[in-house]
């Protein structure tokens, strides 16, 4: 365990130190296709896969044994998360201002590409987290990659939460050659419109590669946590949520920001025997302890303090917030949603949402009734620019 008496300064999670290798992987991929994800699969993984996509026969013998407890708990919060969602869709609308009309009209992505992580062990909400939002959005077509177990098995309960969201294929591969496959395809593998869900460096150096050429939700880093308190926090609970966060990583910053020296000293020596990477700062106010979160803009921000919901209007930089009887590893399963920004991006972006997943049709049509006072404006402007043919394409139609 390592605690340190500050605040962390910028991340080291440096994803252009890989890039170079991961390139190597990504431009085999777009080159020899299945053969190469065959072939980093067994190199990576350790597994022998004959196909790359997991066929139905195999789904049902890799769906055996998936304990009943597992269902109910994802059809629980796949129900909540849709219901979420359900409310959150934004709605198409017009407005006549000037005798024009102005309009939006959201319209689904075509595809996406769901990465859900491998390694240590299998992620089934990342699925739910991501799948659920792109289903209510009306996603057209939903693939989802996540690398084999060791007898060449996608775990079971993402092929479950696979079946729920209505997936058209599950790919057996991870890492960055599914990235890499997801963006160009392969004679299995779809090319897909957009790639969204988390990973390791070589997964986000993946995508940087490859994001000229589709779209991705962003490029993270390990998880991050600050949590601030004041004197009325219980040290066991906070201590156990620092805990509980360091279980994504030895990388990933735990901050406590309080106004309390005795919980300072009091989390310190109830963390002393955990494996992690903890911060422990005293500050002299409340707005000192809000003002240096925003700075560091966190992933997740927790708030053990009287009257939290009194705050929140000055909270401008997170991914997402939990306060009250609330711990961050509550929104890790139950959301909204634990797609989230890391790296300090929460200053211009958010939690994945329904958003992710549609896009906005501008929408302009007039009668010729439109105000010629508006008229002008267009035909000036655009004279103004330069460019005589559009002043004259807006003023012939309206003559």
């Amino acid at each position: 365990m390592t605690v340190v008496h500050g605040i962390p300064k910028q991340s080291q999670y440096d994803v252009s130190s890989v890039l170079s290798y991961v390139r190597q992987i990504v431009d085999d991929v777009r080159r020899r296709g299945d053969t190469a994800l065959i072939e980093y699969t067994k190199k990576f993984d350790g597994v022998d896969i004959d196909s790359v996509e997991l066929g139905s026969d195999a789904k049902i013998k890799c769906l055996e044994g998936l304990d009943n407890e597992v269902k109910n708990a994802i059809d629980t919060v796949y129900e909540l998360l849709t219901k979420f969602y359900e409310e959150f869709k934004p709605r198409d609308f017009q407005v006549e201002l000037g005798g024009v009309k102005l309009g939006i009209m959201w319209k689904p992505i075509g595809s996406v590409g769901i990465y859900v992580p491998g390694g240590r062990k299998p992620y089934p909400s990342t699925l739910l987290m991501a799948g659920v939002p792109a289903q209510v959005a009306k996603v057209h077509r939903i693939y989802v990659a996540s690398p084999p177990n060791k007898i060449g098995c996608v775990d079971p309960a993402i092929i479950y939460v696979s079946q729920l969201i209505n997936a058209q294929s599950i790919y057996r591969v991870g890492g960055a050659q599914i990235i890499a496959a997801m963006a160009y395809g392969t004679e299995t593998v779809k090319k897909v419109d957009k790639i969204v869900g988390p990973g390791n460096i070589y997964v986000q150096a993946a995508k940087i590669i490859v994001r000229d050429v589709v779209g991705i939700d962003g490029v993270e880093g390990p998880t991050e946590l600050v949590i601030i308190a004041d004197e009325s926090a219980d040290p066991n609970q906070v201590a156990l949520d620092m805990m509980a966060q360091s279980e994504h990583g030895l990388e990933s910053p735990i901050v406590l920001i309080t106004t309390s020296q005795k919980l300072a000293l009091a989390v310190e020596n109830l963390i002393k025997d955990s494996k992690g990477t903890f911060y422990i700062h005293v500050v002299e106010s409340l707005e000192e302890a809000l003002a240096i979160a925003n700075e560091l803009a966190p992933e997740h921000l927790s708030l053990h303090i009287n009257e939290a919901y009194k705050v929140l209007s000055s909270i401008d930089n997170a991914g997402a917030i939990s306060a009250g009887t609330s711990p961050p590893a509550l929104i890790d399963y139950i959301g909204p949603n634990h797609i989230l920004p890391t790296n300090r991006w929460s200053r211009v972006r958010g939690a994945l949402t329904v958003y992710d997943f549609l896009k906005p049709i501008a929408i302009l049509f007039d009668d010729k009734n439109i105000d010629k006072k508006i008229l002008r404006a267009a035909e000036t402007l655009a004279r103004y620019e330069g460019f005589d043919f559009h002043a004259k394409s807006i003023v012939m139609r309206h003559v």
